[in-house]
């Protein structure tokens, strides 16, 4: 009897498991779902990431995992343009660096998006040329140039509408080239932005990032500050015919001009921040180039620094660096400097503020991270002191992935 007992038991619970086996799965998806990018997951929280590729022929190849999935189409944009449509992606693309955008949209019209970026280096051998992210700016009619690698094998340049470099829009020939600097002359074009394509004697293309065009004269950089009754070089493209400079109420016409540059004697101006503008003789607007695009007037301030440095400097150790002289860092002695940076996604970011030597260290190495103080601060006391005067007389800022945009003491 225990055992008809225990057969019909067994009996009962192969029939219940069997039962649930059978039954469809719950599908809790619908067409009004948000659309959340699950999958590539950033651990920073930052939702951005980088994707650097060995060379052109070396695929980005990955793949998004979006929910509602029945509902939503995955979208690949790099600057912009769309190059790919779905979950997986497999393509090559020329060498450059490229925002990159991938878009998850349902059919109900709502969206989400990650960003990041596209490296793709060049072969060893390939000419190649890297914009800095505030881009290259040019002027139709003007000698123009771009700096990089194997430049000599350039037999013409194409400017294009697409990254393809199938919708080609002017060809020039370049007017001199050594290996790592190529000039040529910037034809007629409409403001905008667009690639530059090189191809040499054989015709294959290679990519070199992007350019801006400008039919107007743009400041670039240097108008961020001033120092009252100092000298004050403003600098940008297309500057020989400025006839005025205005800082707020203050109209400034002694100035010494040239094509990439304005120079003047900063007026006398409180601590703090000023409306700046400047003029051609013909009247137009002198256009200066921010983050928020090309205007027409812009703040500068009067800081308690001084600028010891200003450029734009990406840190990749040995190969690219800032170097501060003995001499540029005298009047900083025995006060705070401040290293002021941008931080784009890189593989890894570290700072370390050398001797011209390498030697010893003025700040060790540290990580960089998105909690790191901006701008960085240290004291230029009387060990630094030594330690440059011992081991080449400069220091170096050094490390890799930060861009340097400035120096100052207080």
């Amino acid at each position: 009897m225990k055992t008809k007992f225990l057969y019909i038991a067994a009996l009962a619970l192969l029939v219940s498991f069997t039962a649930c086996e059978n039954e469809t799965p719950f599908d809790t998806q619908t067409p009004d779902d948000a659309p959340l990018i699950l999958r590539p997951y950033n651990e920073s929280g930052t939702g951005s990431f980088t994707y650097t590729l060995a060379n052109p022929e070396t695929p980005l190849l990955d793949s998004v995992t979006v929910t509602p999935s029945k509902y939503t189409t995955v979208r690949w944009f790099l600057n912009g343009q769309l190059v790919h449509t779905g979950v997986r992606i497999e393509m090559c693309f020329l060498a450059g660096k490229y925002d990159l955008t991938i878009e998850a949209s349902t059919e109900a019209g709502k969206r989400t998006k990650r960003t990041g970026t596209v490296t793709v280096n060049p072969f060893d051998t390939d000419p190649s040329s890297n914009a800095p992210a505030a881009g290259r700016h040019f002027v139709p009619g003007q000698p123009s140039a771009i700096d990089g690698a194997n430049l000599t094998k350039v037999a013409a340049i194409d400017i294009t509408r697409d990254l393809y470099g199938v919708d080609i829009l002017k060809t020039v020939a370049p007017s001199s080239a050594t290996d790592s600097h190529l000039e040529f002359m910037m034809p007629e074009m409409a403001d905008g932005a667009y690639f530059l394509r090189l191809k040499d004697a054989n015709g294959k293309r290679y990519g070199a990032d992007m350019i801006n065009v400008h039919n107007a004269s743009v400041a670039l950089s240097g108008y961020a500050e001033f120092v009252p009754g100092k000298e004050w070089v403003i600098t940008g493209v297309d500057l020989a015919n400025v006839a005025s400079v205005k800082v707020d109420d203050i109209t400034i016409t002694e100035l010494v001009t040239t094509e990439t540059s304005v120079t003047l004697t900063a007026p006398d101006a409180a601590v703090g921040e000023h409306r700046l503008s400047m003029k051609n003789q013909d009247g137009s607007d002198v256009l200066f180039i921010t983050a928020e695009g090309a205007v027409k007037e812009v703040t500068t301030i009067v800081s308690a620094e001084t600028t010891i440095w200003e450029g734009y400097c990406v840190l990749d150790w040995g190969n690219s660096n800032v170097k501060l002289t003995a001499e540029q860092l005298a009047p900083a002695a025995g006060k705070t400097i401040y290293v002021y940076y941008e931080f784009p996604e890189a593989e890894y970011h570290n700072l370390r503020i050398t001797t011209d030597w390498w030697g010893g260290n003025l700040v060790d190495q540290i990580n960089v991270t998105a909690d790191t103080p901006n701008p960085y601060t240290f004291v230029y006391d009387e060990r630094c002191q030594g330690l440059v005067a011992s081991e080449g007389n400069a220091a170096l800022i050094v490390g890799f992935g930060e861009t340097i945009t400035k120096v100052t003491y207080k």
